[in-house]
């Protein structure tokens, strides 16, 4: 089997797919609207295929790579029989502009893999070929001038701002000799620059500070700087350009002071650079960035032009082109503002070299690309932010345009890594500063936040960590910014948040330093009027559970059956009954007669709002009846009776033989959970969880002699396990013993944490309600979780939380009574 066309394909090949006639009905396909349009044909076998590609035949390649593909896909079986052949459909197609082809290899009508179709711009098929071959080689004289060219049609046909000479930085480089460059003090004068954005990674001893800068201003020892400060310099010669301006050398890194007057600058230093360099696959600054890329592997085919010459086109698979959220550089903080700010940039990515500006992108010499990118790292601002004059009246398409692309830049910010955790806010400090200045007076900044959109804007969340450590026992920010959270936050937007409930009453911030407004902050409050209901959660899951301050009343229910409807009565004993009686647990647990459990309360205990018993006495002994050994007392908290209750729920235990003690009259709650089951003698058991609504009469726990103890397993969401019933009411003959239970706790909604479990440090707080969604009656209300602080008075965010009042059948769904919610007697201030 020979070789023709070029010895680029086989005899077979050559006599089908590439012969002038063929060729043209795959190549006009592009212009059509039939999607069956192209050339087909039938292939010869397998194993002719598989000599083909043997010899060198390029097109035999491809279906030698695509056929066993579909194979396994479809056939289910590793390769194809030798004998066997395939029908291929061959056709040309237009992808997202007139400029981008792609080459489409069918494989029996439903596998259709596609080819990025390129050319050299010295090859006949370029002027029918959009597509260039990639640039590899990023040093060389030819990318520098493409990269040129770029600036000179950016100029000339894009809507971006135009460069115009402007006031230099207060130190640049002076590149003009590559070889010794040197800082300058521009004390005003006007011209070009450009500006370099790398990731340090790394220290950098050699950098600028105050014992060398009266060296640096007469030369610098090139060989002293790292290889990313060395390629910028070469770079910027090679642009035409004099001056560079790189954070490294143009700021004494020794200075705060120095630090305080630059940093606050780099929102116009950005902005007015002619171009910026972007080092964006350097993870640290001694590898540089102008070294050769990895060279492309294309696959090289006859083209057939339209006019009969014979030419040559490259094709390699769509989607080969490395991701610009693998970058080194877009993983970094700083880097974010350093890129969106700049107007032109030209981008030295992992496989090539790129151009980027606030219309339009491409591979340096390949086509340009006006679709806007939703790829981390390719964030544009507003086409009305191009301006450098903003408007003096905002419309409210303007204001809603700025808001959303605000949270926009949240979205690409918080992904990304910072260093110092306290630069969170400093690191966006340019940005938010073109975002004031468009806004005006109109708009203050918090911290993060807007005041005009400030309630909105508290409603954000963490929707996963982002790159860096989490940070504990460090000031970042007020609790209630985003900045004070190491995570990837969603923007306070939600189309559920239809009405705001809540007044806010106040909100400031103080920055570190008054020469930086818009930077670190050392402290913060919020001071709002609101609704607030207390819940709690499990740090470690999402489910926010309503604090109903409940009660487990458990009861012993006797033999015989009495005529009455619905649950039986549950009996509480006044604080006088009882103060310390023995109860003996017996069948289903591992305790004999001699082993006896007292139960007391403390006298000195004050019961808070919260729960109607906060510490109890338990006193244990081994021994008879008689009580021979002394009883042994352990004080113990509300949060151990809950889990003691909850986890010995399954145990159903009954005393033989007892006796009746009379209880106190009852004083029935309004609401209450019942569940009814046998122990193992038969008798029917009965537990009754009941909302305590008024503890002041009682404060007291008190366990009486009974005739057994029942206790039913209760979920964490509150509904008892029914794992026994009985068809009559039984007659109450014993005490009761009541003590909170978590367990009883309803589950309402969700939480979003704005750490992880370690940084919460509680498991109870208050929800404070911000907003409802709109109409009549409201369905879902969003708000913050808030724990109390260090300061007496004051609380933190620990949290983002959904309730929602629609009813499902489902019993795992939550609910909440946002009525009951809404209609809460009064509001609370509340500081933050």
């Amino acid at each position: 089997m020979g070789l023709r066309n070029g010895s680029l394909v086989c005899d077979y090949c050559s006599s089908t797919v590439f012969t002038f006639e063929s060729f043209q009905v795959a190549w006009t396909a592009k212009d059509s609207s039939d999607p069956k349009a192209g050339f087909s044909y039938t292939t010869q076998t397998w194993q002719e295929i598989d000599d083909g590609e043997n010899k060198g035949c390029n097109w035999c390649d491809i279906l030698w790579g695509e056929i066993p593909v579909w194979y396994q896909h479809r056939k289910k079986n590793e390769s194809p029989p030798p004998e066997e052949t395939f029908k291929i459909t061959v056709r040309f197609e237009k992808r997202n502009s007139e400029d981008d082809i792609v080459l489409k290899v069918m494989v029996e009508d439903d596998w259709p893999p596609r080819y990025q179709v390129q050319c050299d711009p010295d090859e006949t098929a370029a002027a029918f070929v959009p597509g260039r071959k990639l640039v590899w080689e990023v040093a060389s004289p030819r990318a520098f001038k493409l990269a040129l060219d770029c600036l000179a049609q950016c100029t000339l046909r894009h809507d971006c701002p135009k460069p115009q000479e402007t006031s230099l930085p207060t130190r640049v480089i002076d590149c003009s000799d590559p070889e010794r460059p040197k800082l300058v003090l521009t004390e005003g004068v006007q011209g070009f620059y450009a500006a370099l954005s790398y990731v340090w990674g790394e220290p950098q001893p050699h950098s600028v500070c105050t014992t060398k800068l009266s060296t640096y201003l007469e030369s610098i020892d090139i060989l002293l700087l790292p290889k990313t400060i060395r390629d910028a310099i070469v770079c910027t010669y090679n642009l035409n350009l004099r001056y560079l301006w790189a954070d490294t050398l143009c700021i004494l890194q020794d200075s705060d002071e120095d630090k305080q007057r630059q940093i606050p600058q780099m929102c116009d230093i950005y902005r007015c650079a002619y171009v910026t360099i972007i080092a964006a696959s350097s993870q640290k600054v001694s590898e540089g960035f102008l070294h050769n890329r990895k060279r492309p592997v294309e696959t090289l085919l006859p083209f057939w032009c339209p006019d009969g010459m014979l030419s040559t086109i490259s094709v390699h698979e769509s989607g080969g082109s490395a991701k610009p959220s693998k970058e080194p550089v877009n993983r970094r903080a700083w880097c974010f503002q350093e890129r969106l700010l700049s107007p032109r940039t030209l981008v030295y990515a992992s496989h090539t070299l790129q151009y980027q500006c606030q219309t339009a992108m491409n591979e340096i010499g390949d086509i340009w690309k006006y679709l806007p990118s939703k790829e981390l790292g390719e964030l544009r601002l507003p086409a009305m932010m191009l301006s450098h004059t903003p408007c003096r009246t905002l419309l409210s398409n303007d204001m809603e345009a700025l808001l959303t692309a605000w949270r926009n830049v949240l979205s690409d910010y918080t992904q990304r890594a910072v260093s110092d955790p306290s630069d969170r806010l400093v690191a966006i400090s340019g940005i938010a500063q073109l975002f004031q200045r468009w806004w005006g007076s109109s708009n203050r900044y918090i911290a993060g936040l807007w005041e005009r959109n400030l309630s909105t804007d508290l409603l954000w969340y963490r929707n996963r960590p982002s790159d860096g450590c989490l940070v504990t026992g460090q000031f970042l920010a007020p609790s209630w910014s985003w900045a004070a959270t190491i995570g990837c936050i969603v923007a306070g937007w939600d189309k559920r948040v239809g009405n705001i409930i809540w007044d806010v009453q106040s909100c400031e911030a103080i920055p570190v330093s008054d020469n930086h407004p818009l930077g670190q902050v050392k402290g913060g409050r919020l001071i709002v009027r609101a609704i607030m209901r207390d819940v709690t959660w499990d740090p470690a899951e999402p489910e926010l559970f309503e604090l109903k301050q409940p009660r487990v009343s458990v009861a012993k229910i006797s033999d015989e059956p009495e005529e009455c409807e619905g649950a039986c009565n549950v009996r509480n004993l006044p604080a006088s009954a009882a103060r310390a009686v023995d109860t003996t647990v017996h069948a289903g647990l591992a305790v004999e007669d001699s082993d006896r459990i007292k139960i007391t309360t403390l006298p000195d205990v004050k019961p808070t709002s919260a729960s109607p018993v906060e510490h109890v006495d338990i006193r244990m002994r081994n021994g008879d009846s008689q009580g021979k050994k002394e009883l042994k007392p352990v004080n113990i908290g509300h949060s151990f009776i809950t889990n003691l209750f909850l986890k010995l729920m399954p145990c159903l235990v009954r005393r033989k033989n007892g006796h009746t003690t009379e209880t106190a009259p009852t004083r029935q709650p309004p609401t209450s959970r019942q569940t009814t089951s046998n122990d193992t003698n038969g008798n029917d058991i009965r537990a009754e969880a009941i909302t305590l609504q008024d503890h002041s009469t009682n404060t007291d726990m008190a366990v009486a002699s009974t005739e057994a103890i029942e206790t039913g397993c209760l979920h964490s969401r509150g509904e008892p396990d029914h794992i026994g019933s009985n068809n009559h009411a039984k007659r109450c003959q014993s005490n009761e013993v009541t003590v909170p239970s978590k367990g009883l706790e309803r589950h309402i909604g969700y939480v979003y944490f704005d750490y992880d479990s370690a940084g919460i440090g509680a498991d109870k707080g208050k929800a404070v309600v911000v907003s409802s969604d709109g109409g009549e009656n409201p369905g879902h209300l969003t708000g913050l979780i808030v724990v109390p602080a260090e300061n007496a008075g004051e609380f933190r965010r620990v949290g983002l939380f959904h309730v929602d009042g629609r009813f499902y059948e489902d019993e795992e769904a939550p609910y909440c009574d946002i009525k009951s919610w809404l209609n809460t007697p009064s509001t609370e201030v509340i500081t933050i």
